[in-house]
């Protein structure tokens, strides 16, 4: 707003005043002191978003409203809503932001440890996938994981073989259900919970959709009466692979059952023959509409995304992460949780580390510690 003077401030006289007074020296005094500070870059603005505090930044010049730089808010992410106080309810939804989370591979630069040094922070979740009737939950190492803070997201396929769901919903593996749904229970922790992932891949091998249906609601059914708040149920499907919803609304169990939907939009760009390059936003758009449209009420979650290098653009891979965590935050405020499938080259899978490159760390490092991602 310019300085207030005769004939522009809010209670200019109309008829000038002949003769300077007081009032006017003081005046003339404090706009030459202004003028001063502003000439020595200082100024004052009130702070963004919904922070309750100012922040001081340098005078730039720029037009009144135009946001300011300020050496707080990450340049990769455009965060809407700082995150203060973060709390989580009792399905582990978190009152703001969004949850960020990884894969833990135990082998070579894989593994969650070495992530974590490299991030210079832990992530909030970690995606942990078990296969066979012989499986155990919370075992020493994930104990540990979850007692330092980490929500653990559990995937379980009681069995991989054919027939699979119809054998799980016919009551052949509920022991393994029962004492599943104890060991979570005596862990102290609440876990996120979901048997076989992807179902949509595995029709018919695994049984049909109605089977995997079956399989579900009859799990919930044993192993909730045992893991009461314990467990909080997803279900996670592709979601990218198709142009209807008919499959995906054919198995989805009941909103009695899940607590949370997620699905996988990953950039196939160099993975999967000639795809082309696919940003996030596009990726997840359609199953977010759908979820949006049919359970408005559900917490959703990216339970796996990546994507993979450009030869020719060593920079593209750190822009699609940056870009990621600006579309969830502006475009996607369903989704509360996220979680990065890292997996190499070296493992039969494209280079989907996140850490394939120091301009990728760079990208996800800034998005780590925006305070938007760190519920």
């Amino acid at each position: 707003m310019p300085s207030p003077t005769p004939g522009n401030r809010p209670d200019a006289n109309p008829t000038p005043n002949p003769t300077p007074g007081f009032s006017t020296t003081v005046l003339t005094l404090l706009v030459a002191v202004v003028a001063v500070l502003v000439a020595a870059g200082i100024g004052y603005v009130v702070g963004r978003g919904d922070s309750p505090q100012a922040t001081q930044v340098p005078v730039t010049g720029e037009p009144v409203g135009t946001p300011l730089p300020s050496t707080d808010v990450v340049t990769t992410v455009d965060s809407l809503r700082p995150c203060v106080d973060v709390e989580r309810d009792a399905n582990l939804v978190p009152n703001c932001g969004v949850m960020l989370g990884t894969t833990d591979r135990q082998t070579d630069r894989l593994d969650l440890a070495t992530q974590e040094q490299t991030l210079g922070r832990a992530f909030s979740m970690v995606r942990i996938y078990k296969v066979g009737p012989a499986e155990t939950f919370f075992n020493a190492n994930e104990k540990r994981l979850a007692d330092e803070g980490r929500v653990l997201v559990y995937s379980w396929k009681v069995i991989n073989e054919p027939g699979a769901w119809a054998r799980v919903a016919a009551g052949e593996f509920d022991a393994e259900l029962r004492r599943a749904a104890n060991e979570i229970v005596a862990s102290g922790h609440t876990a996120m919970f979901s048997l076989h992932h992807e179902p949509e891949d595995n029709v018919p091998a695994s049984g049909s959709n109605a089977d995997y249906v079956a399989m579900m609601r009859h799990a919930h059914e044993v192993m909730e009466p045992i893991g009461g708040d314990s467990l909080v149920w997803f279900i996670n499907y592709r979601g990218h692979s198709f142009g209807s919803y008919d499959q995906v609304n054919a198995m989805y169990p009941g909103d009695d059952v899940i607590d949370w939907i997620s699905w996988n939009p990953y950039n196939w760009f160099g993975c999967q023959g000639d795809a082309a390059w696919t940003d996030f936003a596009s990726q997840a758009r359609p199953f977010y509409e759908w979820a949006q449209a049919n359970h408005p009420t559900k917490p959703l979650m990216i339970g796996e995304t990546a994507t993979n290098e450009d030869p020719a653009d060593p920079d593209r891979k750190a822009r699609w992460i940056a870009d990621m965590g600006t579309a969830l935050i502006n475009e996607y405020p369903a989704v509360k949780a996220v979680l990065w499938f890292h997996q190499s080259a070296a493992s039969n899978f494209c280079e989907r580390r996140w850490d394939s490159s120091p301009q990728s760390v760079a990208a996800f490092s800034e998005l780590a510690t925006s305070s938007d991602f760190s519920s």
